[in-house]
């Protein structure tokens, strides 16, 4: 009992714990990169067309299925009728009508293979809106990681500020025991109006991509609103590739397959029945008596040959183009493989960059920690000691900025690949 007690209270902890961590997430305002792809995706004006596709085709197939419903026809006229004789018929000007009512009993397969036809159609036109929709991807990406590295960088930045104002802070005290000179000061205070500068112009770049991505997905992005940095685990990702370009190769070979059948059923005959009635006012005047209206029925058979001219060549060209359909599929595979190869082989170079970062980074720490001891005995000058300061920073942001760029080429490799 004590023990389901206490699993009890574990669950509603790891519960409260999750929530919690939820509810820190919503205030601080933090967005992943996923969540930019679903909201730029629904927010993409082009996602209503998904709607008007389906709505078309189910319009279409529905006029389709009409086909086997009775169909009716009628006309009327008034005619003028020369060389019988008054007996037969009273006056010159008789009221003719007409009126056909047909059922169809089978089209050699010509409904259904339409109806294929237009649902490979509305399959071509949905998987061209999926490729013109992945591009979002590539631009979300752009923007993404654009303000990661920014933010990245002005943090860094921030901390080289701390680090002078450290310095200003020691040096004012050993100008005032006359340990050094006044001008160190000036010296420190340049660096740091430097880096303010170039804090102000990462600040306004910052701004502009965020009204971009902001835009882009339809919610406003404020200045305290944190990008989520997304975790790596890994440096070898499947290449199999998963792209909507796939799905409009797979539907065009539909479409032609669909068009053959359309040849085909033109090949056979046309069953229905028919009926057809005739309606004459004033009557004709047969063996004394008086016939106004006729009705024929019976079973109507249609056959043209005209498809069994062509049905050679349409054959040779459906291979013809599912042949065209196949090589680009190829091509498209091809060239999509090239682009991972060179994405896989920029993930080694960052991934080694990185590496060599940490090491260069341990070494101008060093030395700028030796400078420092060197500036306070009074071995070297404030430029030397602000030079190795730079050069710490400068390979401090070497490193962020390799970090984002092994980053992207992850997610460009997800993105080319499709997964």
């Amino acid at each position: 009992m004590r023990r389901s007690i206490m699993k009890e209270m574990r669950t509603k902890y790891i519960l409260l714990f999750f929530l919690f961590e939820i509810q820190i997430q919503q205030a601080f305002g933090q967005l992943s990169i996923e969540e930019c792809y679903e909201k730029a995706r629904r927010n993409y004006p082009l996602i209503k067309q998904y709607g008007l596709i389906k709505r078309a085709k189910d319009y279409t197939l529905s006029n389709a299925n009409k086909a086997y419903l009775p169909q009716f026809k009628a006309a009327a006229l008034e005619a003028f009728i020369e060389g019988i004789p008054p007996a037969i018929l009273p006056r010159k000007f008789n009221f003719i009508g007409l009126a056909v009512l047909s059922q169809s009993i089978w089209d050699g397969g010509n409904t259904k293979a339409k109806k294929a036809v237009e649902v490979a159609n509305s399959g071509i036109d949905k998987a061209n809106l999926e490729v013109s929709m992945y591009s979002i991807k590539e631009r979300v990406n752009n923007l993404f990681f654009g303000i990661l590295l920014l933010e990245e960088q002005l943090k860094q930045l921030q901390l080289t500020i701390k680090n002078l104002e450290q310095h200003l802070e020691r040096t004012r005290i050993a100008v005032e025991n006359g340990k050094t000179y006044p001008t160190d000061l000036d010296e420190i205070g340049v660096q740091i109006l430097n880096i303010e500068q170039q804090m102000t112009d990462l600040r306004h770049n910052r701004l502009a991509y965020l009204e971009v991505l902001s835009a882009m997905i339809g919610e406003s992005i404020g200045e305290q609103k944190k990008l989520l940095k997304p975790v790596v685990m890994e440096n070898k990702y499947p290449l199999s590739i998963n792209r909507p370009e796939l799905n409009l190769y797979q539907n065009q070979k539909k479409l032609y397959l669909a068009q053959h059948k359309v040849n085909k059923a033109s090949l056979y005959p046309y069953i229905g029945v028919t009926v057809l009635g005739f309606f004459i006012v004033p009557g004709i005047d047969i063996a004394g008596s008086s016939i106004s209206t006729v009705f024929v029925t019976g079973v109507n058979l249609s056959w043209s040959i005209d498809g069994l001219y062509k049905n050679a060549n349409n054959k040779k060209l459906t291979k013809i183009n599912i042949q065209k359909v196949r090589v680009e599929k190829e091509t498209f595979l091809f060239n999509t493989n090239l682009e991972l190869s060179q994405y896989e082989k920029e993930l080694e170079k960052y991934h080694t960059y990185l590496q060599q970062d940490q090491e260069v980074l341990k070494l101008k720490k060093k030395i700028k920690e030796a400078y420092e001891v060197r500036y306070e005995n009074g071995v070297s000058s404030m430029t030397d000691l602000l030079d190795k300061i730079n050069d710490e920073n400068i390979a401090q942001l070497d490193m962020i900025l390799h970090e984002i760029q092994y980053l992207m080429s992850v997610y460009e490799i997800k993105n080319t690949s499709g997964n």
